[in-house]
């Protein structure tokens, strides 16, 4: 034990117990910044918007009015994407402020890992917007009738009422008076010499 020397050893104890009250300050300012952290991603076009916080949890989730009358299964699709992509925004945000705010320290590295595990990149048919671009229309117009649609000229379509309405109905000079004209003295004369 000769070479033991307590005053160095104390100062080394004081250095320690400084370094670990940096660190622990350090990590305290990082915790309060990753609090205040949030991460928002939207669908093409602005119809969805997700919204999440340091711990990726979902806060808001905005629809717009061209959802109306959409299909659900694609407006939850969207929804999803949307948190999938903010939550991968997230992870990157926290991986930077991490490597800012405590360096290569394996704690840090251990907060890193675990984002990258919780929340890794979405899969590529969820981030491309194209897959959700243009949703069917949630409406279908009705269904013409063949007989309107394309009429069949001859017997088929005097059957089935082919002649117009007005054709049917109008009969030519219908509201025309028709008196018996004035009859004629000759003409009398002769029919009456018949007769006799």
């Amino acid at each position: 034990m000769a070479g033991f020397d307590p005053s160095r050893a104390v100062e080394d104890f004081a250095q320690m117990a400084a370094d670990f009250e940096r660190q622990a300050n350090r990590f305290q300012d990082l915790q309060g910044r990753m609090t205040a952290l949030a991460a928002t991603e939207s669908s093409s076009g602005g119809r969805v918007s997700v919204t999440v916080d340091g711990n990726g949890v979902p806060t808001a989730i905005n629809l717009s009015a061209s959802t109306r009358g959409m299909d659900p299964g694609v407006v939850s699709a969207e929804i999803m994407s949307c948190l999938r992509r903010a939550q991968a925004k997230l992870r990157a945000q926290v991986t930077e402020m991490v490597q800012d705010t405590v360096g290569d320290d394996a704690a840090g590295a251990a907060i890193i890992e675990r984002f990258a595990k919780q929340f890794p990149d979405p899969e590529p048919t969820e981030t491309t917007p194209q897959e959700y671009s243009a949703p069917p229309p949630s409406y279908a117009p009705p269904p013409v009738p063949p007989a309107q649609s394309s009429p069949q000229p001859g017997p088929a379509s005097s059957a089935s009422g082919g002649s117009t309405p007005t054709a049917r109905s109008r009969k030519p000079n219908r509201d025309q008076i028709v008196t018996p004209d004035e009859p004629d003295p000759d003409e009398e004369y002769y029919r009456k010499s018949w007769l006799v």
